[in-house]
C-alpha cells in the first residue's frame, strides 16, 4: 500500500469512527503483559502470524492520548507520567481516542482482532479494563533472575529506565506506595534494579488479574513457550477463541528457541534473593 492510499484510508476510517463510533468497538482485544525482557516480543510476533489478529508492538503513540502513560520520553515529566494507572485515571476523551486509534490499526491491517504488547501495562490492567471491558490478558512470566540479567545487559546500550531515569523513579515511587521501600535501597546497580522491576511487575499483574473473571486471563511461562511452543499455540488459540493456524506453528518451529543460558540459581546473591526470593519460590524457580 503506497503512502497516499494509506493516508486516504486513515482519513476515511477516522471520519467513519467519529460519525459512527459503534464501528470503532473492538471485540475482545488481547493484551500481552509481563515484565520487559520476559519474551513478550517473540510471543507477540508469534500471534502476529495468525490471519485474524492485528498485532501492535508497543504502540506508545496511541496510549499517549492519555499523556500520563508516558514514562520514557524527554516529555515524561511534563506529561506527569505515571507507572501505575487505574480505572479512576480514565477520562472519556482519552478513552474514546484510544479505542478509535486501536480500531483504526485493526482495520488498516485487514484483521478482525487486536493483539497489543506493552510490558508496562502489567501495572495498568484496571486502566485498560475500564477502556476495554471485554479485554483478554496473556501474562507471560519468566525466571526473574534471567530477566534481571537481560535488563542489565540491555541497559548498557539503551536507556532502559527512561530518559533521565524517569521510569526508574516511577518504579521507586510505586515501591514506596506499596510498602516495598526497603527493597529500593538494595538496588545499587542495574542488575538489582531489573530484579526489582521484575518483582513489582509480576506482583502488580497478578493483583490486577485477580480482580477479573478467570476466563479473561491466561498465564504462560516463558520456559514452556521455549520448550513446547506448539502446545502453547494451542492454549492461546483456545483462550482467544480463534482457529488453529499453521503459520503460527511454522513460525514457532523456526523462531522460538532459547537464546541465552539458563540462570545459575545457585549463585543468587543476597540482595537479589531479598528482592525477589519469595516470589521466585512461589513461582517454582527456587
Amino acid at each position: 500500500m503506497n503512502f497516499s492510499v494509506r493516508l486516504l484510508k486513515v482519513k476515511t476510517y477516522r471520519i467513519i469512527f467519529n460519525i459512527f463510533p459503534k464501528y470503532a468497538v473492538l471485540n475482545r482485544p488481547v493484551f500481552i503483559i509481563g515484565c520487559g525482557r520476559s519474551g513478550t516480543t517473540i510471543l507477540g510476533r508469534l500471534l502476529a502470524q495468525h490471519p485474524q489478529l492485528a498485532y501492535l508492538n508497543e504502540p506508545r503513540y496511541i496510549w499517549l492520548h492519555e499523556p500520563r502513560t508516558d514514562i520514557w520520553s524527554q516529555q515524561a515529566q511534563l506529561h506527569n507520567g505515571q507507572l501505575k494507572l487505574s480505572a479512576k485515571d480514565v477520562t472519556a476523551t482519552a478513552s474514546s481516542k484510544i479505542q478509535k486509534e486501536f480500531a483504526l490499526q485493526v482495520y488498516l491491517q485487514g484483521r478482525k482482532r487486536l493483539v497489543e504488547k506493552l510490558p508496562v501495562n502489567s501495572f495498568r490492567i484496571n486502566f485498560i479494563n475500564q477502556i476495554f471491558p471485554d479485554a483478554l490478558f496473556i501474562h507471560l512470566i519468566r525466571n526473574g533472575v534471567e530477566v534481571a540479567y537481560s535488563i542489565a545487559e540491555y541497559a548498557k546500550k539503551e536507556p532502559w529506565f527512561g530518559e533521565e531515569d524517569y521510569k526508574w523513579h516511577s518504579l521507586v515511587d510505586y515501591a514506596v506506595k506499596t510498602g516495598e521501600q526497603v527493597l529500593v535501597h538494595l538496588c545499587t546497580d542495574n542488575l538489582l534494579r531489573g530484579m526489582l522491576e521484575w518483582y513489582l511487575s509480576v506482583e502488580s499483574a497478578k493483583e490486577g488479574l485477580k480482580a477479573l473473571p478467570s476466563e479473561r486471563s491466561l498465564e504462560i511461562r516463558y520456559e514452556n513457550l521455549i520448550k513446547e511452543p506448539l502446545s502453547v499455540c494451542e492454549r492461546i488459540e483456545d483462550f482467544i477463541g480463534i482457529d488453529q493456524n499453521s503459520k503460527m506453528r511454522e513460525f514457532a518451529a523456526t523462531n522460538i528457541y532459547r537464546k541465552s543460558q539458563l540462570a545459575d540459581m545457585t549463585s543468587l546473591n543476597s540482595a537479589m534473593y531479598e528482592i525477589g526470593g519469595n516470589l521466585l519460590v512461589e513461582l517454582g524457580y527456587l
